[in-house]
């Protein structure tokens, strides 16, 4: 499965991302890292 966040800086995305991958036991990569 696949999700990708996206939105303007400082939206959130990847407080929320991290959450969800959490939540969801996925793992989580973020490109800005």
């Amino acid at each position: 499965m696949r999700i990708f966040l996206i939105g303007f800086m400082g939206s959130g995305k990847t407080h929320w991302g991290k959450q969800l991958a959490t939540q969801m036991k996925i793992p989580f990569y973020d490109l800005d890292e």
